[in-house]
Order: C-alpha cells, then sequence, then structure tokens
C-alpha cells in the first residue's frame, strides 16, 4: 500500500517508521514541504504536484500553541488540513484519508485549561469535518474518512504545555497502540466517518 504522510510530528514520525518496516511504500511530506498554512491563501498544490499514486493518507498536519488565537489554530488546525485533503482527494478520489485530532475533544471546555481552549476549538471543527467529509465523499467516490484521536501517548516537550488530568486507566497509551489504529482503518474497507479514541479513557475525564 502507498501512503502519504502530511506533517509527521512526534507520533508521525514513529508510525511512519512502523509501517515502512511492515513493508508499506511511504511518502512523507514534512511542513517544510507542505508549506505554510497559516497563511489564508494556503494552497496544498505544489507540495502534491508530484505524487504519482496514493491509496491512503495519514494527515498528521497541524499545531498546538498556548494563548493562542481561535483564528490562528482554526487555520493550523481545520483550514489548512482541509486545503490538503480537498487536494489530496480531487487528485485520488478513492484514497482513504486518516486525519489526527486530540482525545480532550469530548471534554467540556470547564474541564481544560484557559490557554488551550482555541486549540481545542479548532480540533473540535475537524472532528466535524471528518463525519461530514465520510459522508459526503463516501457516497460520490467511496473514500473513506476516519480519524484517530490520541491521548498522552508521549510526554509534552515542554512543562508549559502539561495539565493535571490523565487518563482513567494505567498503562498510558503508546505509540503501538496508534499503530494497532492506524492498521485496523487501513485493512477495514467497510469503516469509515469514525474517530477512534487511543487516549485510556481521557477523553472522559
Amino acid at each position: 500500500m502507498h501512503l502519504l504522510v502530511v506533517g509527521p510530528g512526534r507520533i508521525g514520525k514513529a508510525l511512519a517508521a512502523r509501517l515502512q518496516q511492515d513493508g508499506h511504500l511511504l511518502t512523507i511530506r514534512s511542513r517544510e514541504a507542505y508549506g505554510d498554512f497559516f497563511v489564508p491563501t494556503y494552497d496544498p498544490g505544489p507540495a502534491l504536484a508530484e505524487i504519482e499514486t496514493c491509496d491512503a493518507v495519514l494527515l498528521c498536519a497541524g499545531a498546538f500553541e498556548l494563548n493562542a488565537s481561535l483564528e490562528r489554530m482554526v487555520q493550523a488546525n481545520h483550514t489548512g488540513p482541509v486545503r490538503i485533503a480537498e487536494a489530496i482527494h480531487s487528485k485520488f478520489p478513492q484514497a482513504h484519508i486518516i486525519t489526527f485530532l486530540d482525545a480532550r475533544i469530548q471534554r467540556p471546555e470547564t474541564a481544560l485549561p484557559a490557554n488551550i481552549h482555541a486549540y481545542m476549538a479548532s480540533k473540535r471543527l475537524h472532528a466535524q469535518w471528518t463525519l461530514a467529509a465520510a459522508k459526503t465523499w463516501g457516497t460520490a467516490t467511496g473514500c473513506r474518512v476516519n480519524a484517530i484521536a490520541p491521548g498522552p501517548v508521549l510526554p509534552p516537550p515542554d512543562k508549559a504545555h502539561s495539565e493535571k488530568a490523565g487518563a482513567c486507566l494505567t498503562p498510558r497509551p503508546t505509540i503501538d497502540d496508534i499503530y494497532q489504529a492506524v492498521n485496523f482503518l487501513l485493512m477495514t474497507p467497510s469503516v469509515t466517518g469514525q474517530i477512534l479514541y487511543i487516549a485510556a479513557g481521557q477523553q472522559l475525564l
């Protein structure tokens, strides 16, 4: 299977390595390669022009910022990734799209630090798009659209990003758990419009 990985961060890079080990052919587009989608006029076309085949996409593109404006976070975590997905769908109408959310989208704002409200709002908006795209594109072309919502898989890179709430279960979710979820989605052609919470119950707190 030929996979396109767009904007891999720490989790995405680990997943890419596992998928390559399993024999998948990968094309990776880093943030530098796919362009600055903080710009409202962002066009992903040049970054995708040379891609000749694509069976599925891991859409990891996005940004996490504390105390960011809602406009900036929506551009980074919804508008930009949607434009990438639309460009891919236009070129490869049946390519399976797996986008990445955040398990905390299920939690009320009162249960979240105020400094991430804009970020979480952008991820909730992208979750709504995931379900709508699965219905629209699935009906039109047979394209599947799913999402994975990771929880506390890796320690935050900065202590300022930490929060008290953890998860319901121990042990914490792992990269292997995320990989198993990706593999399930890739290998199960009847599944679309799903958000898989790989979070040890963090979304419930």
